[in-house]
C-alpha cells in the first residue's frame, strides 16, 4: 500500500497538487487545504499520534483550513508567527499570533486561515472527555484564549515537547504524555471541580518537570543557570521548583550535575572533540571549576576524563 505524500512544494495549479490535496488532505487528514493568494505553495506536514491526542505540526505559505465536516473531535490551534481568521459556523475566527483558539471540525465548510507564511500547530481532542471535563468547552469555539496565560504557554511548550519526543517513547510513557497534554487542555480552557483539581495534582506538575528539564538541557553549558533564573522564566518559586525534582524522586541540582556529566563524558567519547582540552570540556558541559569537575566525574564514571578519552580512542 502507497503511503500518502505528507507535505507539498510546488504549484498548486496542477495536477501534482489536486492528487496531494485529494490523497493526503481530503482522504486522510479530513481537511481541504486551499492556498491563500497565488504563487508557489509550500508546505511541510508532521503528524504526532498520542493515545488521547492527535497532534499535527505543519509549516508553510498561507492557507486555508477547511473542515469537510466528518470529524468529531474538538482541535485547539494556534500559530506562534501568524494571525489566523476565519469561521466556525456562524462564529467568525480572529486570533492573534501565539494565542490559541478551540475549533469544531465537525461543522462542515469550516475554516481557519493561517495569514502569514509560518507554523500552524492543532491538537484533536476526544470532544465527550473534554466536555466532561469542561463543560463550557463548546462556548469557547472560535474565541482567544491568551498565548500570555501562564497554563496557555505551558500547553504550548508541552505540545512541542510531546511532538518532538512521540515516536521515542514506549506505549506506557505515550500514553502518561498524552494524559498530561490533555489534563494541560482542560486546565486552560477552564475545567471545573474534581476534573480541574486532578488536571492539576496529575498534568500541571508534570508538564512543569518536563519543560523545566527542557530548559535546563538547552542551558547546561551557561554559568547562569540557576534556580532563580529558571524560576524567573516558569513564574514559579525556587522552592516549587525544588519540589518538582523531590516528588520525582530527585533533586535540583543532582539532576544538573547528572546531565552535566554526562554531556561530558559523552564529549569526551567524541572523535569530533579528542583535540580539545579537558578544560574546554569541561566548560563546554557546564563546569566552570575544573578541580570539581574531575573529583565527581571520577566519582560518577569510575574514571578520570583522560581514562575515558583514552579507552574510547583505543577502541577506535
Amino acid at each position: 500500500m502507497i503511503q500518502p505524500q505528507l507535505s507539498f512544494d510546488g504549484d498548486p495549479n496542477g495536477h501534482a497538487y489536486e492528487r496531494w490535496r485529494e490523497q493526503f488532505c481530503r482522504q486522510v487528514a479530513n481537511v481541504d487545504f486551499v492556498p491563500v493568494g497565488e504563487g508557489h505553495v509550500h508546505r511541510t506536514i508532521a503528524p504526532a499520534i498520542l493515545p488521547r491526542v492527535r497532534l499535527s505540526a505543519s509549516f508553510g505559505t498561507p492557507m486555508s483550513f477547511v473542515s469537510l465536516g466528518t470529524n468529531d473531535e474538538l482541535i485547539m490551534t494556534t500559530s506562534p508567527n501568524s494571525a489566523l481568521s476565519g469561521a466556525m459556523g456562524k462564529r467568525p475566527l480572529e486570533i492573534a499570533a501565539g494565542d490559541v483558539t478551540i475549533g469544531d471540525p465537525s461543522i462542515k465548510g469550516a475554516c481557519i486561515t493561517q495569514i502569514k507564511h509560518g507554523n500552524f500547530q492543532t491538537a484533536l481532542l476526544p470532544r465527550k472527555a473534554l466536555l466532561r471535563a469542561c463543560p463550557n468547552a463548546e462556548d469557547l469555539i472560535a474565541q482567544s484564549i491568551p498565548g500570555a496565560n501562564p497554563i496557555t504557554s505551558m500547553f504550548v511548550r508541552y505540545y512541542d515537547l510531546a511532538h518532538a519526543y512521540a515516536d521515542k517513547l514506549a506505549p506506557a510513557e505515550l500514553d502518561a504524555v498524552s494524559q498530561h497534554l490533555f489534563d494541560l487542555a482542560v486546565l486552560m480552557i477552564g475545567g471545573r471541580g474534581d476534573a480541574a483539581e486532578q488536571a492539576r495534582t496529575r498534568g500541571l506538575a508534570a508538564a512543569r518537570l518536563e519543560t523545566l528539564k527542557a530548559d535546563i538541557l538547552a542551558q547546561l553549558e551557561s554559568p547562569a543557570l540557576s534556580l532563580s533564573v529558571l524560576s524567573a522564566a516558569h513564574r514559579v518559586s525556587p522552592r516549587t521548583i525544588q519540589l518538582l525534582f523531590e516528588q520525582a524522586g530527585i533533586t535540583y541540582s543532582g539532576f544538573v550535575l547528572e546531565q552535566r556529566l554526562l554531556r561530558a563524558e559523552r564529549l569526551l567519547r567524541n572523535p569530533a572533540m579528542r583535540l580539545r582540552k579537558i578544560i574546554e570540556i569541561a566548560h563546554l558541559a557546564g563546569f566552570h571549576d575544573v578541580s570539581y569537575f574531575h573529583r565527581a566525574f571520577r566519582r560518577r564514571f569510575g574514571q578520570t576524563p583522560d581514562d575515558v578519552r583514552k579507552l574510547a580512542s583505543d577502541a577506535r
